[in-house]
């Protein structure tokens, strides 16, 4: 470990390190079974139209719940809906490890996307109250984004060899993974007495829960910053459809998957934390989210390029790309978001924004799905499609940002 991430570690409160480890963790039983959802169902003998409608479905329950866990974990204790989270994922990775019926691997995925609506708000939101600073909540998220990326890189490797015996033996493992990983956050994650005083601190007055949504709703510079910044969702989740699909069509060699998710996960391992440091120091927020949205949406371009000799060649420059632009933007969304919430319901901003991210990435998907199972549709279209989106998300990220900040400075 490089003495700067050493250091930065070292740093982290007791909580954090729990909850900093817990992104590697869930990461790498999410992505021992994620990548290979899409190439199982096609194996069962669904159609593209029906592996989007599922694939979206999961990204909906999660993304699109999200406001409802985060809710949940202001009012009942972020340690609890991590649990539980927990435990429905552990039913949701069982229902996909047994069925093949339509219905069941349809609640499966709807299980395993719900419980991260649980679990995923309640952590940012503990980091976000243990670091209200915000130059060290950007390096504190960035971290959480690296042992994100340590656990995609490790999961689909295990994954792959998981898969090759049966995609039954993927839910499994990615099953006991979970309960392993309930077990020790019941032991060792802190209780909230100490984070709870912090609240109280603070003086925030509790509000009905209707109440914090419509004032979230009302937050006009909140939800330009939310409708700009859930295009991340969209253009994510992509990893998960469009891509396996080109792999198909263009290879049929189910290797490349996890070659795509292996490049992705490397260069996060490597790069996060300078590429953050190098934003701090010379690009700014502003230009960080926009150019990084931009960035992502652009990567798409590289698969409409396939070469007969190296065929592998334009997904690994896809995954380039796409990682360079998602290092840059992703950590900031996350700790850009507090400085909208008061401390008592920062979850359900945190909620919000994936509620509305989920949307966007059930639509995305569910057309993506659609358009490339149209016999005379070109995905080269869609590849163009996705960097105009981008272009048009990072502009605005860019100009909604530097707005704010600056009416900030001037006030101050």
């Amino acid at each position: 470990m490089p003495s700067k991430t050493l250091q930065d570690w070292l740093l982290l409160s007791p909580a954090s390190r729990v909850l900093v480890f817990n992104a590697f963790s869930f990461n790498l039983g999410f992505y021992m079974l994620l990548p290979y959802l899409a190439q199982h169902l096609q194996n069962l003998g669904y159609s593209s139209w029906y592996v989007g409608l599922i694939i979206g479905l999961r990204v909906l329950s999660q993304q699109g719940l999200f406001l409802v866990g985060g809710t949940l974990g202001d009012k009942f204790g972020y340690k609890r809906l991590i649990l539980i989270g927990c435990l429905v994922r552990i039913l949701g990775f069982l229902f996909l490890a047994v069925s093949e019926q339509f219905a069941f691997i349809v609640l499966g995925a709807f299980l395993t996307g719900f419980a991260g609506a649980l679990f995923t708000p309640s952590s940012q939101a503990y980091l976000s109250i243990e670091y209200p600073n915000d130059v060290e909540r950007n390096r504190v998220f960035a971290l959480q984004n690296l042992c994100t990326e340590i656990g995609k890189l490790t999961g689909p490797v295990v994954g792959l060899a998981l898969f090759s015996l049966s995609f039954s033996m993927v839910g499994y493992t990615s099953a006991l993974l979970f309960s392993a990983l309930f077990i020790l956050q019941w032991y060792y994650l802190p209780q909230e007495k100490k984070l709870q005083h912090k609240l109280n601190e603070n003086g925030a007055v509790p509000q009905a829960f209707w109440r914090e949504w419509l004032t979230m709703f009302k937050h006009r510079t909140f939800m330009q910053f939310v409708l700009c910044a859930a295009v991340f969702q969209v253009l994510f989740h992509q990893l998960y459809l469009s891509i396996p699909y080109a792999v198909k069509e263009q290879t049929g060699n189910p290797s490349y998957i996890t070659l795509v998710f292996l490049t992705s996960s490397i260069l996060g391992v490597l790069l996060q934390l300078p590429i953050s440091r190098w934003i701090e120091n010379h690009l700014g927020i502003a230009k960080g989210m926009g150019y990084g949205m931009a960035i992502m949406g652009c990567s798409f371009l590289a698969l409409s390029f396939p070469t007969a000799s190296y065929p592998f060649l334009p997904f690994v420059a896809c995954a380039v790309v796409f990682s360079v632009g998602s290092m840059m933007v992703y950590p900031l969304i996350g700790a850009y978001i507090p400085r909208f919430a008061q401390s008592n319901n920062i979850a359900s901003y945190y909620g919000l924004y994936s509620c509305v991210g989920g949307f966007f990435a059930f639509i995305g998907n569910w057309a993506a799905g659609w358009l490339l199972g149209l016999a005379d549709f070109s995905s080269q279209w869609l590849w163009a499609g996705f960097a105009l989106l981008g272009i048009l998300a990072g502009l605005g990220l860019f100009t909604q940002v530097k707005q704010r900040m600056s009416t900030l400075a001037v006030s101050d």
